[in-house]
This record gives C-alpha cells, sequence and structure tokens, in this order.
C-alpha cells in the first residue's frame, strides 16, 4: 500500500495511467469514471428508495441527499412546505445571491449550475465587518452573518450549520424582512431541530431535514438537486 500511496516516489516515469493499469494487471476492478459512479449510484438509491414513502416530488432531492449521506433513513427526514419547490425554482430562475452560512456549504453548491443560473453562492461569515458587528452585539458571528445578507437585499437562504443564523432569519422575517426560499438543514443537538421545526410553521417556502441531523454536505445537495431542474429566465 505505501508504494501505491506515493507510486510517483523515485520514479519519475510513473503516473497515474500506469498506477491504472498496475492496478488492472492485478486482477482489480473497479469503476474509475466520475459519471459512471455517480450514475451507478444513483440508480441504486433510486432503485432502493422505491420501498420508502418519498413524496414523487422530493424523490431526485432524496436521492442526492441520501448519496451525500451514505444514509437511506435521510429520505424520510426531507419536508418541504407547500409550493416550496416552485418557490425555490422560481427565485432560482432569477438568479442573484445564495445566503451561505458556512463556506462549506458554499463550496458544495454547483459552480456550473450556478454559472447557468446567474446565481452566487455567497458566505459572509468571514467578512470583517461581520466579525466586528457580531462582537458589537454580542451574537454569534453567523447570526451577524444574516443581517448582513438581508441588508444587501438576498432572499434565498442556506443553512447547512449554523441554527442561531436560522433562528436570526426568522426573527428578521417576523420583523418585517422578505424571503423567497430557505433550505434549512442546519445540525447539531442545541437549537437545530427546534430553527427547522419554527421555519416549517413559519410559511417561508422552505425544505428541511427534522431533528438534529443535517450538515452542509446535505444542504448542497439538496440545492444542486433542485438547481439541475430550473431554466433560466
Amino acid at each position: 500500500m505505501p508504494a501505491l500511496a506515493r507510486a510517483d516516489a523515485g520514479c519519475p516515469g510513473a503516473g497515474y495511467k500506469e498506477m491504472q493499469m498496475d492496478a488492472v494487471n492485478a486482477g482489480i476492478g473497479y469503476e474509475n469514471k466520475p459519471s459512471g459512479i455517480e450514475g451507478r449510484s444513483f440508480e441504486f438509491i433510486k432503485n432502493a428508495l422505491e420501498s420508502y414513502a418519498v413524496d414523487p416530488s422530493l424523490m431526485d432531492i432524496a436521492i442526492r441527499v441520501v448519496h451525500a449521506g451514505a444514509d437511506f433513513s435521510l429520505a424520510n427526514l426531507i419536508e418541504a412546505n407547500e409550493g416550496a419547490i416552485d418557490a425555490a425554482r422560481a427565485a432560482f430562475s432569477r438568479g442573484g445571491v445564495i445566503y451561505c452560512d458556512v463556506e462549506m456549504l458554499k463550496s458544495g453548491i454547483s459552480r456550473g449550475e450556478c454559472a447557468r443560473l446567474k446565481l452566487t453562492p455567497r458566505s459572509y461569515i468571514h467578512d470583517a465587518d461581520v466579525r466586528e458587528e457580531s462582537e458589537r452585539l454580542g451574537v454569534t458571528r453567523a447570526m451577524a452573518s444574516v443581517d448582513r445578507a438581508l441588508d444587501d437585499g438576498v432572499r434565498i437562504f442556506a443553512f447547512g450549520n449554523a441554527p442561531t443564523a436560522l433562528f436570526r432569519l426568522l426573527e428578521r422575517t417576523r420583523g418585517g424582512a422578505s424571503v423567497d426560499f430557505v433550505c434549512g438543514m442546519p445540525v447539531g443537538f442545541v437549537g437545530a431541530a427546534d430553527s427547522k421545526a419554527m421555519l416549517a410553521e413559519s410559511g417561508i417556502p422552505s425544505i428541511i431535514i427534522r431533528g438534529p441531523r443535517g450538515g452542509s454536505g446535505l444542504c448542497a445537495a439538496c440545492l444542486n438537486a433542485i438547481l439541475r431542474t430550473v431554466e433560466p429566465l
């Protein structure tokens, strides 16, 4: 295994193709094309989910979320309020900024789909003025980042990490802030489940994963599933 891990060490002529051939010659058979790996994975998941009580309108999202988490039980935790998917598609088709509570979520959203739809995933969490405002107010940077995004006119929000940020958004919408769509999937044992339950009851078009489970990877998977179904205006 050490030789495979560093096949080029001390051997300038060795490269990736040579490593592949060595693996084949050694009798190792595996799928090594990205599209093939993804396609087979999605087909396997879709077939398995036929025995689950998944709303047909959420099937594409469920497939990608299960794929991201390698966990079929996630399929039955996904909820969307009435009209949420249509609202998300309409919001995405108009382009603009997608607020992301953390950089990891931003990194997981498809660059190609965003470019096609003129969308820009944006995380404010490390901005200097956000840090200063959080210190001044005595709140989390995630909360201050929501304030900044709303001040910038952002209307699409995605949460994969910080329940305090989602709580802040709900506070601001009660105060009159306008939001077009929220993907709410913060993870954790303190506040995550409650923030998502409040979001589901708020009337804001939203998709959530019930309970404490969630995460940036799952949130990005949900967004990517929807993005692929949108046509730009």
